[in-house]
């Protein structure tokens, strides 16, 4: 089996996020596809994992980058695990390839998943079969950053992928050309392992993006 991912790009005012999964290309305008009962759902959620995740509410630059990822990988559990999915482990190869990419992003001043991030995280070591990334900019703490994500359904459906296992975070204390200058460029990669077993249940990220 050939290993899957497509991209999926868009910017809204100063504020930038952007998506990669599956196996075809598109633009998209991001934007919350749910009632209101389940928007104040996701809000609990959230609420409740700023409280547990420790450095979630912290502004990127004020606490060691380690704590930094920490939260966000704790927030994107705490979605997952609400809905009944397994947690992703962070992955040291994935988090080279999503801190590297940031910081090129922020280098070259280009918003962008680049050429091929399937190639990206191939070379950090991890073998895939299927994998995604979220990226972001403008935003100066794990817990906006993560809203930011669940609010775009396709954001949101690669933190809720069945089939990921694994989780790399990228993150750099500077923003990309217009996107809210003081703010933070982020990088999400997701990934599950070649010869994983595939679950087609996607009735959880259904319900929530």
């Amino acid at each position: 089996m050939r290993p899957r991912f497509r991209s999926r790009a868009t910017a809204i005012a100063a504020i930038a996020i952007a998506s990669v999964l599956g196996v075809a290309s598109g633009a998209f305008a991001a934007g919350p596809h749910r009632s209101s009962d389940r928007h104040h759902a996701r809000g609990s959620v959230m609420i409740s994992a700023a409280s547990t995740c420790v450095g979630a509410s912290a502004p990127v630059g004020t606490v060691p980058l380690a704590a930094t990822k920490n939260a966000v990988v704790c927030l994107l559990n705490i979605e997952r695990t609400s809905l009944r999915l397994r947690p992703l482990r962070d992955d040291m190869r994935l988090d080279r390839a999503a801190q590297g990419w940031t910081t090129t992003m922020v280098t070259d001043q280009l918003f962008s998943h680049g050429r091929d991030f399937g190639a990206r995280i191939s070379q950090s070591g991890f073998s895939f079969s299927s994998a995604g990334e979220d990226i972001a900019a403008g935003f100066d703490t794990p817990r906006s950053v993560v809203a930011a994500w669940m609010g775009s359904p396709l954001h949101c459906r690669n933190i809720l992928d069945p089939n990921f296992v694994a989780v790399g975070t990228g993150v750099v204390s500077r923003a990309v050309g217009q996107f809210s200058g003081d703010a933070a460029t982020w990088t999400e990669d997701f990934a599950a392992p070649r010869g994983a077993r595939q679950s087609g249940d996607w009735g959880a990220a259904d319900s929530r993006c």
